[in-house]
């Protein structure tokens, strides 16, 4: 039996910092789901929840009851999935490293389910680059569904599969801010993936988002916030990590010079006015882009490969990313998903 607290009494716990229960995070994510929040409401809630901070109950239970809703068109491939989805909202305008680290990380043998969508609180999201690059985001789901085991790779452009959250777009973009459905995005993957690399904007967040991913069955997961606050693993110095494994959380570090490389500024990493997210992309995946680029695309893609169980050691890890992008495997890979989603 769900919450019967009313809007204003949920809103007042939260504005008096008081964390919901499983219940009644399940009843307010229903509500937003059936229209029973008005759009004011809706704003004084994403302004409630930045402030108080959300738990590791208040995310996995409002992610389940989004998951709930959302219905397959076929079978959930048999395979072992990861997702490198992260929450976005680091202000730092650099490349989309989480998307280049997807490609990386199917050319070495991980099977991705990507999800993703249009930047909603910073510049550019995932999609808006892909969707320039002339992927298909709005073929069949069925075709979405299979690419991953066809080519190794998909991407679950989120607003397709979760339709009902439309409508909170134009909110959420007006707002400009990081809000919960920042960290919710990253944890309503439509196929569910038995492993995850999460990046998060905020060190407060590591606990809680580890939390939700254990309390929602995560074989495997690392939860990062980068050195300088980016919401993917940085060059810059100490990476601030989370080990979700067998049943809990382990807290640790990495530094890109544990792996006998230069410390390199977030500054490199930002999108300068002559150049494209596309253009960088493109170059880091075929191994003719910056090295700063390639570097840190390849140390995030190590946390995806011990993620997916192929390598335990993130040094191998790194070095086996970096092997296959001076290849130019990942571009090889794009060009596949590309061609596969092409036709209906």
């Amino acid at each position: 039996m769900f919450s019967n607290l009313s809007n204003a009494e949920i809103l007042n716990n939260l504005l008096e910092g008081r964390n919901l229960d499983d219940l009644t995070s399940r009843s307010l994510m229903k509500r937003w789901l059936n229209d029973e929040i008005s759009e004011v409401e809706t704003g004084a809630f994403l302004s409630a929840f930045r402030a108080k901070s959300c738990t590791g109950v208040e995310l996995s239970s409002m992610a389940e009851e989004l998951l709930n809703v959302c219905k397959l068109p076929v079978a959930r491939p048999n395979i072992y999935l990861v997702d490198t989805c992260g929450t976005g909202g680091d202000g730092a305008n650099t490349f989309n490293i989480s998307t280049a680290v997807a490609f990386v990380a199917a050319s070495c043998g991980v099977k991705i389910a990507k999800h993703g969508n249009k930047s909603a609180s910073g510049k550019v999201g995932s999609a808006d680059v892909l969707l320039n690059l002339d992927l298909n985001l709005n073929c069949s789901l069925e075709k979405v569904i299979k690419a991953v085991s066809e080519i190794g790779i998909t991407f679950l452009f989120a607003p397709v599969w979760h339709k009902s959250l439309i409508k909170l777009a134009p909110l959420r973009k007006t707002l400009g801010i990081r809000t919960v459905f920042n960290q919710l995005g990253p944890l309503v993957n439509p196929l569910r993936p038995n492993a995850q690399v999460l990046g998060v904007a905020s060190e407060d967040l590591l606990k809680p988002m580890g939390k939700a991913l254990l309390k929602m069955g995560m074989n495997r997961a690392i939860v990062v916030h980068g050195s300088g606050g980016l919401d993917e693993a940085s060059l810059q110095g100490e990476n601030k990590l989370v080990f979700v494994q067998n049943g809990e959380l382990i807290f640790s570090g990495l530094n890109i010079s544990d792996f006998n490389h230069e410390n390199i500024a977030n500054e490199e990493l930002v999108v300068s006015d002559h150049e494209s997210n596309e253009e960088i992309l493109m170059s880091v995946l075929n191994g003719s882009g910056k090295k700063s680029h390639i570097n840190v695309v390849a140390l995030n893609a190590a946390l995806v490969l011990w993620a997916a169980g192929i390598e335990d050691d993130l040094n191998e890890g790194f070095n086996k990313a970096l092997f296959s992008i001076n290849q130019g495997d990942p571009w090889k890979k794009f060009l596949l998903l590309k061609n596969y989603l092409s036709d209906n």
